[in-house]
């Protein structure tokens, strides 16, 4: 059984390899922003995080004793890290549509029409009625 910890930096359950593919998620490429800090009604610069900071906490994730009853995923975290895993092949979708003689406007309708199909089977939805 893979050992799975509660991350709250991200508010899911992952497994160290799902921790660790995280990393670049989360660094980005060296960007900073700002965010609105509603109690000074002004935007305070963001301190990005570094790949270092990042393995270290997931380190001490892991190290720390699991808990009793280590959880499997639940059907949430297995939605989000399916739709996650979805959006990353965004750019290999889009180009074998293309590949297959569709526009890359098609292609790209393609893809919207497969995420939300993904979407709703995640939701229990019932499929979109045609007009």
């Amino acid at each position: 059984m893979t050992e799975v910890r509660y991350w709250p930096r991200i508010g899911m359950r992952v497994d160290k390899e799902t921790a660790d593919s995280f990393i670049s998620k989360l660094v980005g490429a060296g960007d900073v922003g700002s965010i609105l800090d509603e109690s000074l009604e002004e935007f305070v610069a963001v301190v990005p995080v570094t790949p270092t900071t990042l393995t270290n906490e997931i380190k001490l994730l892991f190290d720390a004793p699991a808990d009793e009853e280590t959880p499997a995923f639940d059907d949430v975290n297995i939605a989000i890290l399916e739709l996650m895993d979805f959006e990353s092949k965004r750019k290999s979708f889009l180009l074998a549509h293309k590949e297959d003689g569709m526009t890359m406007d098609e292609a790209k309708e393609a893809y919207d029409i497969a995420k939300a199909n993904l979407v709703r089977v995640h939701l229990d939805l019932d499929d979109e009625e045609e007009e």
